[in-house]
């Protein structure tokens, strides 16, 4: 088959890049056509069957021929959700293609949506990418909350009766042509819409072949892009109606008016219906009376609307109208979730601990998986529009439930406090989700063009908290974002008396045996025996030793620094290795300007070789702030007359390392609920901040709280010995780097002090 040129006409053959898309976006494990072919048989085909098939696509597209055999079809009847088996208007009709007609589709539906996306008009908000039904809601929620003293809102929720399966074709592809697609995509869903015949297959049983004059193919690729084409034109009608606002979610159209006189609100809704029933019939589509809704707002008494669509008026005020997925309650006249919402917190926390077995459960990360998928997502549908609005009853309820959850993920008991928790988990709190969703749809609608901007400025009044967020997110990216001060040719100039030795010692692999790297990491930490310094990085340790994690600076007389710096049980993070080397710098700048020593020699001694290899680049090139602090303090130790000399280790030297301790905390850290949490030798550097913070709540009156017993393991203060040998560098490292795992509590302490210590990420 030869290959259609592309100057003959307009025409733009598919890739194999759109090729490969369109078959990885096939479904697997659903039911093949009447040809009996999966899915799963054209994703394993190899190149040169996929080059053939593109031909053939390629081809059909070009010559505007769709195969007799991609236009028929078996449909089956599927029942819909709720509703009775004894009744057709019960199931919905689903149409099997052919295998190789669904990339096809495919394709071609991608190429019209990136024709038509910027031209649809921003009011729908179904089958768009980015968009949901919660644009609308939106819409819905802002014309409530922005109603004057005296004003009244009325809402009309209207839908159409089968629109896929009545939908005239010849309007289908006029409104496609609208959009300007390029003619062989027009003539391609012309072709394919054109001819339709498809057989019922019900229990197994096939009927005799049916011709299809209308209707769209439902579930297919193709089906719901010439459909909101079509809806469209309805949209640009309304909105030449003053004072009144629309949004559609598919074939569902919502109309919201707002005004003092609830004679002109009736006229408005009135005439939004009438516009909306003349474009239907043009389609032939019909709207459908019984599943229309009326709901007034801060209306006591109004008058019921009638329909012209050929059906009596269907009376909804009794009752609450459904919008969307959620329900409108009568009692409080807002948004609110729905009332299955509201159970499914009692159920959904049963399901997430029956996961989290207490001998072979999953650990913490599978278990924050199954907790945003049992319980978060669940929880939060819809949680931008309603949340503002909803009771604080409501608001406690579902931050209750947030708690247990976190409970369970983190497996700590129930008494620890729920900020503890939810910290623990890496959670948030129920009320941060809805700020930081609002936030990324007022940035998403104003990143869409000048019409989806001005939905924007109305949905999220100036007085909501997301102008305040956006605003603070900006002013800190600001700080973020500040160019540091390059550094100049004389500091250039000291980095040549820094010296890297990323090798391993003794040219030992990774999984060398422990012994042997304790024997070359001796022997290389031996040749520098005779300098006047050195820093450590380590891990766990033996407590009580006057070594310690961290990085201790060694002088020269072989005495060793009781108080130890660094990232403590996190010394394996790359960035946890960044806080211990600054903190071991820290102390030897302060070492070498009080012991005034001259023209010294300092090794530097950890085991990250990622670390290593970034600083080895130079301070003008490293970006990270971090990397930049870390080359600031060694030019300042150069500029101290000192040689620094970075060395790659794989095992410690001369530091007793408790092993028991670190199994049991790696243990406890991937699964909480199976293994009893062993409180690392961090701790230790707890123990003096949390201290001085007890100090001054006993001075100042204030009591302590009773979880701390149980977070430093029953340590009490005693005032006469304030002074501890170990300092919260550890456990800095640890909030700094966002790794916190058993210190909640601390974290709202020493959160206040970071600044005073240096701490700026």
């Amino acid at each position: 088959m030869k290959q259609p040129s592309s100057s003959q006409c307009t025409f733009q053959p598919a890739t194999e890049a759109e090729m490969d898309v369109a078959l990885r976006e096939l479904s697997s494990g659903t039911a093949p056509g009447d040809a009996g072919i999966h899915f799963e048989e054209p994703k394993r085909l190899g190149r040169v069957s996929r080059r053939c098939i593109l031909r053939l696509f390629n081809h059909s597209l070009c010559a505007d021929h769709v195969p007799a055999k991609w236009r028929q079809g078996i449909v089956v009847p599927m029942l819909k959700p709720n509703k009775p088996a004894n009744s057709m208007v019960s199931f919905r009709p689903v149409a099997l293609t052919r295998t190789l007609c669904k990339p096809m589709e495919r394709i071609v539906a991608r190429r019209v949506e990136d024709s038509i996306e910027e031209k649809l008009q921003p009011q729908q908000a179904r089958f768009r990418p980015g968009q949901s039904k919660l644009d609308t809601l939106m819409q819905v929620t802002r014309h409530v909350r922005r109603r004057k003293d005296g004003e009244k809102t009325t809402v009309e929720f209207t839908d159409s009766a089968r629109p896929f399966d009545s939908v005239v074709r010849a309007c289908i592809v006029e409104g496609v042509l609208s959009f300007c697609v390029t003619k062989p995509q027009v003539a391609w869903i012309a072709g394919f819409l054109k001819g339709h015949a498809a057989k019922v297959r019900v229990n197994k049983v096939l009927s005799e072949k049916i011709g299809l004059d209308r209707s769209v193919p439902q579930v297919s690729a193709l089906g719901p892009v010439p459909f909101i084409v079509t809806v469209d034109s309805l949209s640009k009608r309304l909105d030449c109606i003053p004072v009144l606002q629309d949004g559609f979610f598919a074939d569902g159209r919502t109309m919201v008016s707002t005004s003092a006189d609830l004679s002109e609100i009736h006229r408005t809704i009135q005439q939004g219906l009438g516009c909306s029933t003349r474009c239907s019939s043009e389609c032939y589509v019909e709207v459908s009376a019984v599943e229309t809704g009326y709901k007034p707002f801060g209306a006591q008494a109004t008058k019921l609307l009638s329909l012209k669509a050929g059906e009596d008026a269907h009376r909804m005020l009794g009752r609450a109208p459904k919008l969307l997925g959620l329900a409108v309650q009568p009692h409080t006249r807002a948004a609110k979730h729905v009332m299955c919402m509201k159970a499914a917190p009692g159920t959904r926390p049963l399901q997430l601990s029956a996961v989290a077995a207490p001998k072979r459960g999953p650990n913490r990360e599978q278990l924050r998986a199954f907790c945003r998928a049992l319980v978060q997502n669940k929880m939060c549908h819809g949680v931008a529009p309603w949340w503002f609005d909803t009771s604080l009853s409501d608001r406690e309820r579902l931050e209750r439930v947030r708690a247990q959850v976190a409970h369970i993920v983190s497996g700590i008991p129930k008494a620890f406090d729920r900020e503890d928790a939810l910290c623990e988990a890496r959670l948030r709190t129920v009320s941060a989700v809805p700020h930081r969703r609002a936030l990324e749809n007022y940035l998403r609608l104003k990143a869409e063009g000048p019409a989806h901007a001005k939905v924007a400025h109305g949905i999220f009044l100036p007085e909501r908290p997301t102008h305040a967020r956006l605003a603070k997110a900006q002013h800190l990216y600001s700080i973020v974002g500040t160019p540091e001060k390059t550094h100049d040719a004389t500091a250039l100039e000291r980095a040549r008396r820094v010296h890297f030795n990323i090798t391993t010692p003794g040219g030992l692999k990774a999984d060398a045996p422990e012994k042997d790297a304790k024997v070359h990491t001796m022997l290389r930490a031996e040749r520098f025996s005779d300098f006047g310094y050195q820093v450590l990085a380590g891990g766990p340790v033996v407590p009580g030793v006057s070594s310690g994690t961290g990085a201790p600076v060694c002088p020269k007389d072989g005495q060793c620094e009781k108080v130890v710096l660094g990232a403590g049980s996190l010394a394996c993070s790359y960035r946890a290795e960044c806080a211990a080397m600054e903190a071991g710098l820290k102390r030897l700048v302060n070492a070498i300007a009080l012991s005034k020593t001259r023209r010294t020699r300092v090794p530097e001694f950890t085991d990250s070789l990622p670390l290593l290899m970034a600083l080895s680049a130079g301070p003008a090139v490293v970006g990270d702030a971090m990397l930049r602090r870390v080359w600031d303090l060694t030019l300042h130790i150069v500029r101290l007359r000192a040689s620094v000399n970075f060395q790659f280790v794989i095992s410690h030297f001369g530091v007793p390392r408790d092993e028991a301790a670190g199994k049991a905390a790696e243990q406890g850290s991937a699964k909480p609920h199976s293994y009893p949490a062993w409180t690392t030798d961090v701790v230790t550097g707890v123990e003096g901040k949390v201290r001085n913070e007890m100090y001054r709540g006993f001075g100042e009156g204030r009591a302590p709280r009773t979880h701390r017993s149980v977070l430093l393991n029953r340590v009490r203060p005693a005032p006469k010995h304030s002074k501890v040998d170990r300092i919260g560098e550890p456990l800095l490292a640890q909030f700094g780097t966002s790794t916190a795992k058993h210190f909640g509590w601390s974290r709202r302490v020493l959160t206040p002090k970071m600044g005073q210590m240096e701490r700026r990420w």
